[in-house]
Parts: structure tokens; C-alpha cells; sequence
């Protein structure tokens, strides 16, 4: 066991209760797997998830005098608050790039249907915008989260089908023109919506047989209106014209199965998903993420293609590491890991305390995540 000043580096079988992490426990694909300044309350469980990742090593903290604990808690607390106030800011700042783009969007949107002239500089220059969010230090996934009020639900769905499509591609290891080229897909898939009756949009009640054939008609409408433009890539149009394929042939408009059904409306088809779960709409409110990953793992493994599907839903969860929530009960707390192999019942730190509660145990099983903050 190698010691440096103020951890201790231990293996993994010498881990026990009351044990505090020093440094951030990451797996092979770079997701943290235990926070710094997580406690170990259920040692044999933590030494279990860590042999499932290879993890032969971790940083303990040492122990230390009361008064070196004292000084270092009012250095940390000045930090906490310095980073916090960044941190908001940062957020305002991609919270207004991100409206701005949305409103970007619904202008080139208006042009389209109208058979207004739109040049391919001003369709690039809208992607260019959108994904500068990417370039930042935002999580774009919870960025999406604290955009409270979506006023225009169409346009605001296709921003965040691009970002979250996007994000997808890049864990596929696609090409920067393929990433371009799927984020545009994503803007793209709803522009037929336009020319659907807003009163069936908005319905708050269940469809009608003959009210969902209309609605259906959306990504044939949408196909209909981009396919005039030589700019737009014949795998742009068809991603836009299928995807709501499902891979047991039970999607629309051709009834596609499996390989048949492009890779980019694939993808497209996870984004659409989720996104839809966790967004507010006329008929029920929005699914916090951790419900929309149960619903995904749960409902649609044989509708969506099931690779891509697992690779997005332990991705998606691991963006949400270190952030706030509110639970059911009322408590306060963070997010510090995200197990494998029970990814929808994360495990939250209680806001000043040092109480853990692992969702996924049987005694927490009461508790959910309601809200993030």
C-alpha cells in the first residue's frame, strides 16, 4: 500500500465501512463509478460493483486531526460557494444560448413550410449554434433538465433530439460530418407537425384511432417538405421519413424491421424516446430521467435497437452524477453513483449529512426522485 499526504491508496478487498473516497472512481469507459467524498456505509457491496469493473485500487483520505478536518471543511465550503456561483452562471449563459437556438430553429422551420428560399448556410449555421454547447463545460444532458418552460413543444423537442442524438453518435465513434449530418436529422424529424391541426397537438386526452393515423402522418409530412432541398443528404431525409420504425416491425409509415431501418433513424428513434418522456405534455407531466431510463430498459428493448439502446441508457445515467435532486419524501440530496446493473435507482447523498441511500435496496424502495435542483 503506497501512501502520498492526505490519502491513502489501498486495495479493493482492505475497503470497510466509514471509509471516505479521495478521488473519483472511474470504469473503463470513463464514468465515474464512486464520487470523491462518497462514505462507504455498505462496504461488501461497493467491493462487489468495483471487482465488476476491474478496479484493483482505490484513494482512501485519511485520517486527520479535528482541527485540520475544521479548517479543511471551511476551505471547502468557501470553494463550494465560489464554484457554485460559476457554476450558475455558466448555466444561465448556455440556458440562454440554448433558447436562442431554439428560437433560430423555429424561424428556418416557418421558411421551410412556407416554401420560403433557406440556404444551406443558414441550416449550418443553426447546427454550428446548437452544438457550440458541446464545446462548453455544460452536461447538455442536464442543461436539458433545468430549461423549466418549453412554450413551443415541437421545436423545442427537435432542439433537444438534436443535442441528445448528437451525444449518441459521438459514444458510436461517428465521424464529425456524420455527427453533423444526424444532428440535422434530429432538428428535422418534427417539421411536418406544422401542418397538423394545433387542437390535436395539444389534445389532453387519449387519441382517437382516426385522430393517431392523422398524427402519424407527421414524418411523411416532414419527408414531403425537405426533399426538395439537393443540400440535404438522401440519409437526412430518410432518417426524418423513419424515425418511428421499431425494430419488431410495429412502426410507421413502412413497417421496417431490425437492419432494414437506417442507423441514423435508429438513433434518432432512442432521442425521440426519451426526449418525449422527460418533457411535459398536454396529456401528463414530464418523467424525471430516472423513470424515462426504467420505461426505456423496461418497454421498448424490442422496439429500439437494443445495442445502441444499453450503450445510451448507462451514458445518459452517468451524466447525471453530482446532480441535485429532490426525493418524494422531501429530502434533499446528490447524486454519487449510478449502478450498473440497476441504472434507474441511483444512489443519493443527503444534503448536509452523511447519510447515503442506495434506491435500488429494498429498505429505500419507497423513495423516488421527483425533481432535479
Amino acid at each position: 500500500m503506497s501512501k502520498k499526504s492526505g490519502y491513502s491508496q489501498i486495495f479493493v478487498k482492505d475497503i470497510e465501512n466509514g471509509m471516505v473516497i479521495a478521488k473519483d472512481i472511474l470504469g473503463s469507459n470513463g464514468e465515474i463509478l464512486l464520487a470523491e467524498g462518497f462514505k462507504i456505509n455498505e462496504a461488501f457491496k461497493i467491493k462487489r460493483s468495483l471487482n465488476q469493473h476491474n478496479v484493483l485500487f482505490v484513494s482512501i483520505i485519511k485520517e486527520e486531526t479535528e482541527q485540520v478536518k475544521k479548517e479543511s471543511l471551511q476551505t471547502k465550503e468557501e470553494v463550494q460557494i465560489l464554484t457554485s456561483d460559476i457554476n450558475s452562471q455558466m448555466l444561465t449563459k448556455s440556458i440562454n444560448e440554448f433558447n436562442e437556438n431554439k428560437m433560430v430553429l423555429k424561424e428556418s422551420f416557418n421558411k421551410f413550410v412556407k416554401g420560403q428560399k433557406i440556404e444551406q448556410q443558414e441550416i449550418e449555421k443553426g447546427i454550428s449554434g446548437t452544438l457550440k454547447l458541446f464545446k462548453g463545460n455544460i452536461n447538455v444532458f442536464q442543461l436539458m433538465q433545468s430549461v423549466k418552460h418549453l412554450d413551443d413543444i415541437t421545436y423545442s423537442h427537435c432542439h433537444n433530439v438534436a443535442l441528445v442524438s448528437y451525444s449518441i453518435g459521438q459514444w458510436l465513434d461517428l465521424k464529425e460530418n456524420d455527427l453533423q449530418e444526424l444532428a440535422l436529422s434530429g432538428m428535422l424529424i418534427d417539421i411536418g407537425k406544422i401542418q397538423i391541426d394545433d387542437k390535436l397537438l395539444n389534445k389532453e386526452g387519449k387519441l382517437t384511432n382516426d385522430e393517431f393515423l392523422e398524427l402519424k402522418k407527421h414524418s411523411i409530412f416532414s419527408h414531403e417538405i425537405i426533399k426538395g432541398y439537393e443540400f440535404i443528404s438522401d440519409r437526412v431525409k430518410k432518417a426524418v421519413l423513419l424515425h418511428h420504425e421499431r425494430m419488431d416491425g410495429s412502426g410507421y409509415p413502412l413497417g421496417l424491421k431490425g437492419s432494414k431501418i437506417p442507423l441514423f433513424a435508429r438513433i434518432i428513434a432512442i432521442a425521440d424516446v426519451y426526449n418525449a418522456l422527460i418533457s411535459d405534455r398536454p396529456y401528463r407531466d414530464k418523467k424525471t430521467p430516472f423513470e424515462a431510463i426504467r420505461i426505456l430498459e423496461t418497454e421498448y428493448m424490442d422496439k429500439l435497437d437494443a445495442n445502441i439502446l444499453y450503450l445510451f441508457l448507462r451514458r445518459v445515467a452517468s451524466n447525471y452524477i453530482g446532480q441535485g435532486v429532490i426525493l418524494n419524501n422531501g429530502d434533499k440530496g446528490e447524486i454519487v453513483f449510478i449502478p450498473k446493473h440497476n441504472l434507474f435507482r441511483p444512489i443519493i447523498k443527503l444534503k448536509n449529512e452523511e447519510q447515503i441511500l442506495d434506491l435500488g435496496h429494498n429498505q429505500y424502495e419507497y423513495l423516488d426522485v421527483v425533481e432535479f435542483c
